[in-house]
């Protein structure tokens, strides 16, 4: 090599020192043989210190910890869901609640409906990161995740399964591990793996109930056998864990209700959504948008505020799109809006717990855990949007992100440096 070739080679290598030092952190440094995200459907961010869970408290203290981490409007669980894997506000993903109705189809979508949960075209609005995967040569598994059912931009994980409601934890994190097992071409590098019975328990139970602190204590045995799972077959220092939830869960009952009927004339429109926030849609030849609105703010009606779609406050980025309906009802923390029909036999078995109101109240906070080779290690911070876990995916997958609503304030705080 002669001299000017080696001091060209050599100036090469410093300019491209400087310009890695001054790139921002998009990518990973140390990068793990498999990432899994898990959800704990409904594990408020405080149940980490309040019951006893301590496979999760121990991953928090030696990983990265959210000490709360803020879902999107409205706190439920599919919008939620969606905009963890697609860093899209749920008015930009299109899955704006559990159910919803679609003019543009002329029907609605709903979370337990078969169809709803196969069909592209309720979920074409957001790239979730195992299509992201996919796309740049990313193998992915998800064994249960909202949208992970249906093709979307021409593509599927490579390996899925319908969501059965009555499988039993363990029996997730088994059928998880055995794709673990496959051989080393078919093996997932990427995995989802979903958890409801916390959620359920405080429905049903409410969250400040026994029952509820047992399902926190079996959800975090279930994580433990994951780990165990890893660790048998040589996985358990090479995997990154990131563990989240969709949102909190509030005490509510039957004796803090709203009813509709005594807001609106409930013939006049088509009722959308219920429950700690609401939606209705004027039908043709009722009042407008605007006109039902006055009214209802005319009737001052205590632990209620609503709104045009459009005057949505900013913050909640719950204004754009048909998917929402014109008219959106949003009761103050604990309260619910309901319909009188049926209410009598519906009173007795109401749920103790819910979700679904204004994210920044306290008890709709949600989970957030990042543990493994490649994040920090023993790191707490006090406060992150879930818009941001998209991305941080991408990070530690040396993936190209789709474009989104979040940024690289995540990766930055939870990478390894």
């Amino acid at each position: 090599m002669t001299r000017t070739a080696l001091r060209l080679l050599l100036l090469a290598a410093v300019l491209l020192g400087l310009t890695s030092c001054s790139a921002p952190p998009t990518a990973a440094t140390h990068r793990s043989e498999l990432l899994i995200l898990v959800s704990i459907d409904g594990f408020r961010w405080d149940y980490l210190q309040k019951y006893d869970a301590p496979t999760l408290r121990q991953l928090a203290a030696g990983g990265v910890h959210a000490r709360r981490m803020t879902p999107s409007f409205p706190s439920k669980t599919f919008p939620n869901h969606y905009t963890l894997v697609t860093g899209l506000y749920p008015q930009n993903h299109g899955i704006v609640s559990n159910w919803f109705f679609d003019p543009a189809y002329g029907e609605t979508f709903g979370m337990s409906k078969p169809d709803s949960n196969s069909q592209a075209r309720w979920w074409a609005g957001g790239e979730p990161v195992w299509i992201t995967a996919e796309q740049q040569g990313v193998r992915s598994a998800c064994f249960f995740w909202p949208g992970s059912e249906t093709e979307n931009h021409g593509a599927r994980p490579s390996l899925f399964r319908p969501f059965e409601g009555k499988m039993p934890s363990n029996d997730r994190v088994d059928g998880l591990l055995a794709w673990l097992d496959l051989p080393a071409g078919q093996r997932p590098q990427l995995c989802t793996l979903y958890f409801d019975l916390v959620d359920h328990a405080g429905h049903t139970y409410g969250p400040d109930a026994p029952e509820t602190a047992t399902a926190v204590q079996q959800a975090d045995a279930a994580i433990a056998r994951l780990l165990a799972g890893l660790a048998a077959r040589g996985l358990r220092d090479k995997t990154d864990l990131v563990i989240v939830s969709d949102h909190g869960m509030s005490p509510c009952g039957p004796d803090r209700i709203i009813f509709l009927e005594d807001l609106m004339d409930v013939n006049t429109v088509q009722v959308e959504s219920t429950g700690p926030n609401g939606g209705v849609r004027p039908k043709p030849g009722g009042p407008t948008p605007a006109e039902l609105v006055a009214a209802i703010r005319a009737r001052n009606v205590p632990h209620l505020r609503v709104f045009l779609r459009e005057e949505v406050p900013a913050r909640l980025h719950y204004s754009r799109g048909d998917r929402i309906p014109p008219v959106v009802l949003m009761a103050d923390d604990g309260w619910n809006i309901e319909s009188k029909t049926g209410w009598p036999k519906r009173a007795p078995t109401y749920v103790r717990g819910s979700h679904g109101w204004d994210p920044a109240t306290s008890n709709m906070g949600a989970l957030f855990i990042a543990h493994g080779p490649t994040f920090r290690r023993g790191h707490e911070f006090a406060d992150v949007e879930n818009i941001h876990v998209y991305n941080l995916l991408c990070a530690a997958l040396g993936l190209q992100p789709a474009p989104n609503d979040g940024d690289d304030r995540l990766v930055r705080e939870a990478l390894a440096r």
